[in-house]
């Protein structure tokens, strides 16, 4: 498979000139191991060691602090959660470091099928000293020859602007944007297989590297719920009664998938700070090619799904993609939901590093009226002037502005 350029890469080697220690985590077979590869021959030579090969390892659990003085120049760390015996000694290593001619700056190279969140040995252990990168699966923009402008950077530009989209094929987009080696697979038979074997590893074996997990059976069993429930506001309670679990159970096992990069939490915005961790979040799945997995449907047979559950899908569709650009895109930004005490909603909101907001609505149809904008209206002047502006993607390709600051946009202006 020819290589596709990951639009992370630029970000992560500037990292490793500033800082001793550079984490990259995602979900498995994201592409993380094939990137690092690329960077530590061609952009930052280093030494690739995996924790996948059992003897280095064991020589590392054994003795994790002999295991890194051993190595010579720079190194990257594959799957380094498998051995978090490793973080303190690293700790000790890289103050060691930083006493040399450059600081230690780029030594050390670690990628890992968790969220670093999730590991306080690390997290802990490495504050200060560590910047910390998520490569998910692919973006639609990584597949896009052309190198579209990043949505997000777009609509925080200094002047917005959007044109008219071409025609693009919706069920090819959902499929496509997904990990590197489902590309390969065209047989919807066989990407199911995928989903199924890949879903096996991750909740079988991935789980016991963060937690220890007494109904095993209760994972999948969760994650097929919340499935059906994508882009839902999460109730815990619900859930907790249709597993047949206690609720702080259920709480310990969505933090665990959301950990391993199988769902995807969207925080509600809230003018308090404070109450942003503790409002509702909304959950989505992680990967289009896994949600419609365990939804049994095909991914080519969108026109005979429920439109309802269509409108969901697509839903999910634009907060994972928004997910990705996010990693990558100039301006740094945080993804959230908006939602009133008289329940009016956004699907997203966009706040920048510069405190401006942007709402996003997602619609299921091709044209649009004003009557789609009076949500967006309300978070207007909810931001009043931190609002930069309020866009509608729908699936027609004609672009128009519906009074101030607010645009209905193609689906297709998220890559095109």
């Amino acid at each position: 498979m020819q290589y596709i350029d990951r639009l992370i890469e630029d970000r992560i080697v500037d990292s490793l000139s500033a800082f001793p220690v550079v984490y990259i985590a995602g979900p498995r077979q994201s592409g993380k191991t094939t990137l690092v590869k690329r960077i530590s021959e061609e952009r930052h030579k280093a030494n690739y060691i995996t924790f996948d090969d059992l003897q280095i390892r064991s020589a590392a659990q054994h003795d994790p602090e002999v295991f890194l003085r051993s190595i010579k120049g720079n190194v990257v760390l594959d799957e380094i959660q498998l051995v978090p015996e490793i973080f303190r000694p690293l700790k000790i290593v890289v103050d060691e470091n930083r006493q040399s001619k450059d600081g230690g700056r780029g030594k050390f190279l670690l990628t890992g099928s968790a969220n670093v969140m999730a590991l306080p040995q690390l997290s802990d252990a490495l504050a200060g000293r560590i910047s910390m990168h998520t490569l998910l699966p692919l973006s639609v923009l990584e597949l896009d020859k052309q190198r579209a402008v990043n949505f997000i950077d777009k609509v925080f530009a200094s002047d917005v602007q959007f044109t008219n989209g071409f025609e693009f094929d919706l069920e090819k987009i959902l499929t496509d944007a997904t990990f590197p080696e489902l590309l390969m697979i065209s047989d919807d038979g066989l990407r199911h297989e995928w989903c199924n074997s890949y879903l096996q590893t991750v909740l079988l074996r991935d789980v016991h590297t963060l937690l220890e997990v007494q109904k095993l059976a209760s994972l999948p069993n969760m994650l097929n719920l919340l499935a059906t429930r994508t882009g839902g506001l999460l109730n815990e309670s619900s859930l907790a009664r249709d597993l047949g679990l206690n609720h702080i159970t259920v709480k310990k096992y969505r933090i665990l998938l959301e950990s391993l990069f199988l769902t995807l939490s969207v925080p509600a915005w809230m003018h308090n700070l404070g109450k942003r961790l503790v409002k509702t979040p909304k959950v989505y799945l992680s990967d289009l090619n896994l949600l419609m997995h365990m939804l049994h449907h095909e991914t080519k047979s969108l026109q005979f799904i429920d439109r309802t559950q269509v409108g969901k899908i697509i839903e999910n569709f634009v907060a994972v993609e928004l997910a990705k650009q996010g990693t990558f895109a100039t301006m740094r930004t945080r993804l959230y939901h908006y939602r009133t005490s008289s329940r009016q909603e956004v699907d997203f909101v966009l706040e920048s590093q510069k405190g401006e907001f942007v709402g996003i609505e997602v619609k299921t149809i091709s044209k649009i009226s004003s009557k789609n904008f009076r949500n967006l209206e309300v978070l207007k002047s909810d931001m009043k002037d931190k609002f930069k502006c309020g866009i509608v993607l729908h699936l027609g390709k004609n672009t128009a502005q519906f009074g101030d600051q607010l645009y209905a946009v193609s689906l297709a202006s998220l890559w095109q």
